[in-house]
Parts: C-alpha cells; structure tokens; sequence
C-alpha cells in the first residue's frame, strides 16, 4: 500500500508541478528564530500539537482544495544527525475548535490523516543544522485543507529517542506541549505562540480567492469587501463616507478592469475616475448612514474575477459640480 501512495503521489506531483508553491511559517529562513527543544530534542516522552492558522496560509497564498506534499522543520543546535523515536506518531488535520481545548490530545481534530503510526515502527530521518529538513511520511498522507479551519500538526513521541536536535519556532502560530508520550487529557505544561518554524510545499487545487483594491476614490468615499470571495459563500461590499444628505448610491460590476481609471471630470465629476465598464448597476439608499452595506452573493465561478465600485449622489453637498463622487476599485477573484 505505501508504495501505490508513494507511486500516486510521484504521478500527482508530476502532473501538477506548475501549482506547486513553496511557504514558510513564519518565513523561509531556516536560521532565524528562537531555537526550541520541543519536540525533537526531548529524550522521554512527549506530546505537542502545533497550530497553523487559516489566516496564515491564505496570507501566503494557499486557498481551500491544496495538497500538502512537504513539510519541512529547520535544526539550529548540532551539526547533523539522525533522528529516532522508537514509537511515533505524526498527525495532520483541521481543528474541530480554534484555538484549540487546551489538554484535549485525542479530539483536537474534526478530520486528520496519519503521516505517522504508533505501529509503524521508529520514526527517523537525517537532518543538517540551518538546513530545512522534511519529515517523512508527509506526502504520502494526502492531506487537503479545506481553505476555512485551522491546521493542527500533532506530534508524540516515546521515551528512548536519539540523534534529537532542537529546532527554530514560530513567533506568532500556536503550541500546546506536554512531557507526556500518547497523551490524552493532560494540561498542556506550555502553551504559547511557539509553534514549529516549518515550510510547506502545496500544491493548489484551483484558483484561490482574493480581492485587491486598487485606484483612488473622490469626495472621501471608499469601497471595502468584507472577505474574499470564497465559493458558496456571502460577503459584504461596504461603501463608506457617504454624506449624511445623499439620496441614493449605486454598486457598479463589470468584468474589465480600468487602471488607470477614466477621468470623469468632463461629466462633472472632477478628480473622480471609472473602474470598470459598468456592466450591471444597483441603486441603494443611504438613507442618511455613512455607509452602506451591499452583500455579493459569490457565483460559482472559479477563476473569475469581477471588478467592483461604488458611486454616490448629492448634489446638496456638492463635492463635484455634477453632485456625484465615486469609491475606487476593488477586484473580487472568486475562488477558494
């Protein structure tokens, strides 16, 4: 079985070489950072569950249906050796609970693959200080984030292990740690931002989502999406500083982005610019708030990006000789 995954995963990672990317939490230095015994300089037993935010790995560019193929931590005490724990076990998955029930070792996970088994025999593998160092078992687990939960890595270890090396941490992702092999219940003795400094290598299932504003807008009026536009999901397009006497606002779609915007001055609207080909249009009534809120329901298309802007009219505060001023633009590309 372990050489059909292994020959599944070479097919896979042949055939999707051009959506590989490569990301370090919290960077791809390999010697930078705190250097930290736990968990592969620890002797006796030991139980550590390393935390991943969603956040993290959308910042870097990983979105929802990505495969992880690598995962590598970075040595900082030795020179070179082998690691060997003479029982193991390796667990990746997405948090049922963020952050996650302090001591709750067995129940962290809502689903989890096994990199690693208590019953698979020792776990070893080479490591060079100031090298990142991959652990074995990885790409042969198939673990899919689903781009929402956070992702957990639960490493525990029997008593007897050598060739141990401590190793760089993270600064801002989080740690539960027991000197516990196989823990179940037991209070996490450290609990902090110290997770594993490791680097990831994914490959991207499909187009992620994102949202990039871009332009100026005129008369203080902004336009901001509340999330990115993920599949099957509801975000909020919010305009704002909209003048107390304004009687109504449009959201203008379009698929064409214009950046550099157009200049509007020649209809009145002097300093304001056109972002898009203005391809549908809704009319809101502010209703006298400083903004208002136009939810987008996101359609199912991946891939596709749509261009967004909002204008506003009131000729009473007379921002522009037209009495009409508009946000800049934001682009929403759909995805997961």
């Amino acid at each position: 079985m372990q050489t059909t995954h292994a020959l599944l995963a070479s097919l896979l990672l042949s055939s999707l070489a051009l959506a590989q990317t490569t990301i370090g939490i919290d960077d791809q230095n390999p010697t930078t950072g705190t250097s930290n015994a736990f968990p592969f300089s620890i002797t006796g037993g030991q139980t550590s569950l390393h935390v991943y935010s969603a956040q993290a790995l959308r910042a870097r560019g990983i979105c929802g249906g990505a495969l992880l193929t690598n995962l590598e931590v970075a040595p900082s005490t030795g020179s070179s050796g082998t690691y060997n724990a003479p029982q193991a076990k390796l667990e990746i998955g997405h948090l049922a609970v963020s952050p996650p029930v302090a001591g709750n070792w067995t129940g962290h996970f809502s689903n989890s693959v096994v990199a690693h088994d208590l019953t698979s025999g020792p776990f070893s593998f080479p490591w060079t200080l100031g090298t990142w160092t991959p652990l074995p078992g990885v790409p042969t687990s198939f673990f899919v984030w689903n781009g929402v939960d956070d992702v957990g890595v639960l490493y525990t270890s029997s008593s007897g292990v050598t060739g141990g090396f401590s190793a760089r941490r993270s600064a801002t992702q989080l740690r539960h740690y027991v000197a516990v092999f196989n823990a179940t219940t037991q209070a996490p003795t450290s609990n902090g931002l110290f997770a594993m400094k490791v680097q990831m290598t994914w490959i991207l299932g499909s187009a992620c989502a994102g949202r990039q504003a871009y332009g100026t807008g005129c008369g203080g009026l902004t336009l901001a999406a509340s999330a990115d536009p993920v599949l099957n999901t509801t975000i909020n397009l919010v305009t704002s500083g909209i003048t107390p006497t304004a009687p109504f606002g449009a959201m203008c779609y379009g698929f064409t982005q214009f950046n550099p915007g157009v200049p509007l001055d020649n209809l009145g609207m002097t300093g304001c610019f056109q972002y898009n080909e203005l391809l549908a249009v809704n009319l809101f009534l502010p209703l006298g708030a400083p903004s208002v809120t136009n939810p987008f329901v996101v359609p199912n298309y991946p891939g596709v990006t749509v261009q967004t802007q909002s204008v506003v009219f009131d000729p009473t505060a007379a921002l522009t000789p037209l009495g009409a001023v508009a946000t800049g633009g934001v682009a929403l590309t759909i995805g997961n």
